[in-house]
């Protein structure tokens, strides 16, 4: 009967960590999307916001938004992972764009009802 005990805490024990290992290690949905969003194209439509020139930048859900640099560079990203939330840019921005503590907060957008 003990042998038995033990057998299904050691059972419980690995199924929950397997589960915890999963969601703490990985910043993705389980399809493989990002939660911040995915890489735009640099459609014309898209806001230009210069990182050099402010602190943050106010983002509403599904909005592409070009992020630029000094000495122009550039990166486009779609925020259509998680809405209601702030990151700091360096989590999905490459190294040599992403400005230190630099927030992105995204809001809700009010043509998707969720």
């Amino acid at each position: 009967m003990n042998k038995l005990h033990t057998l299904r805490f050691a059972a419980v024990s690995v199924a929950l960590a397997s589960s915890l290992a999963g969601v703490a290690s990985a910043e993705t949905f389980r399809n493989g999307q990002s939660i911040y969003g995915q890489p735009g194209g640099e459609a014309a439509q898209a806001r230009v916001v210069d990182v050099t020139n402010t602190k943050y930048a106010n983002i509403t859900y599904g909005e592409t938004v070009v992020f630029q640099g000094a000495g122009g560079q550039k990166f486009a990203w779609t925020f259509n992972g998680l809405d209601a939330r702030s990151w700091e840019l360096a989590k999905f921005a490459p190294a040599s764009l992403a400005g230190e503590g630099y927030r992105v907060y995204v809001s809700k957008n009010p043509l998707y009802r969720r």
